[in-house]
């Protein structure tokens, strides 16, 4: 019972975040302002279905074909004031049962800080606060799944950040975090039940023709032998007419877009093992909602970096709206101790109502979608 109060509530998080914000209206919003009917909560409801159809050739014992529903989310958002937005994302994945995906605030709280409180995609990395469905690829990296799992950082947390504009398009940032353990992957699902913590470093510009992210991320906590995991990442994002498609999910003309990942954990008292994989990705919009791309994964195993796999792709995109698409991939893996093959990933994306989840900080203009 005492390890209980060790832990973040998703709702009471939520509520701390409202009261730490209550009476911190930014000066530049006026109480008429803050008062006007546009602000005062509309909902914006938005809902998508991810089909998958999938083809592997893993061996004879391994084929197998399949086609499925990998997920079902409805989003709910609103701009509650002019400083406060807060969202709910439900979701319910292929064979299991309706859940919290997301459930946070996030409040301006005047020169340049921001607060982000509730139960969330985390700030680490280049893909962990994209959804499922809008990953640039069907496919999750080798490295990112090896080390954060399928679901990678989703954490009821605090996070505090804030973002500096430069000048001449140029943008930083940083935000540091304090989250529950429950990630399966790195910290054994919290069975330590202390807490994790984490933060990020931003940078980038954009311009009319070219445009640029840089992020190093960090995180440490407590896995279930009582040792520690550390987990970095380097992070970069640089496109080439970075507006092509104006309004659609992934705009720029061209992108190429990539991370490295650091892995350190305690295996065992006095043990530990380190290990790193990347990633790269590159994207090619031939005319405007069609795309071109190929990628290369690899990553070494958390719990023995003997254990290495490979695998590489290329895929096909075709938005036909700017927040559907169809995508297929076809992807060789090379994985040490498990299935290694040829791939090929259908998907389709069927949104009946788009959401625009609110960046924590938005490095680049572009990203800002409310």
């Amino acid at each position: 019972m005492i390890g209980n109060y060790n832990r973040l509530s998703p709702a009471a998080i939520v509520m701390l975040g409202l009261s730490m914000t209550a009476g911190a209206v930014p000066l530049a919003y006026s109480a008429e302002a803050v008062h006007d009917s546009h602000w005062s909560g509309d909902l914006r409801v938005g809902a998508n279905m991810d089909l998958i159809a999938e083809a592997r050739d893993f061996g004879a014992d391994m084929n197998r074909q399949v086609l499925d529903l990998r997920e079902v989310e409805v989003s709910l958002e609103s701009q509650i004031n002019p400083w406060l937005y807060g969202m709910i994302f439900l979701t319910r994945p292929s064979d299991e049962d309706i859940s919290v995906e997301e459930a946070a605030v996030i409040a301006d709280l005047g020169r340049g800080f921001r607060l982000k409180a509730g139960k969330y995609r985390n700030e680490f990395g280049l893909l962990n606060t994209v959804h499922e469905p809008e990953r640039p690829q069907v496919s999750l990296p080798l490295p990112v799944e090896e080390f954060l799992g399928e679901e990678q950082l989703r954490e009821t947390a605090v996070t505090l950040g804030r973002l500096t504009d430069l000048g001449n398009g140029y943008r930083a940032g940083i935000s540091g975090a304090v989250f529950n353990s429950d990630n399966d992957a790195a910290f054994d699902a919290g069975q330590s039940g202390d807490k994790a913590f984490g933060g990020k470093l931003y940078f980038g510009r954009q311009a009319s023709d070219t445009a640029y992210q840089l992020g190093l991320s960090a995180l440490t906590g407590k896995n279930d032998t009582g040792g520690t995991t550390d987990i970095q990442a380097l992070d970069f994002r640089v496109l080439l007419e970075p507006e092509f498609a104006r309004g659609y999910d992934y705009p720029a003309r061209f992108s190429w877009m990539g991370e490295v990942l650091f892995n350190q954990r305690e295996i065992a008292p006095g043990v530990s093992n380190n290990a790193n994989g990347a990633w790269t990705l590159v994207d090619y919009q031939f005319k405007p909602a069609h795309h071109l791309g190929a990628g290369a994964e690899y990553t070494q195993g958390r719990l023995d970096k003997s254990l290495t796999s490979r695998a590489y792709s290329a895929h096909y995109s075709w938005y036909y709206s700017p927040h559907a698409r169809l995508q297929v991939q076809a992807r060789r893996l090379d994985v040490d101790g498990g299935d290694s093959g040829m791939e090929v990933l259908l998907q389709w994306n069927i949104v009946l109502g788009a959401h625009s989840e609110r960046p924590f900080l938005a490095i680049l203009p572009m990203d800002d979608k409310m």
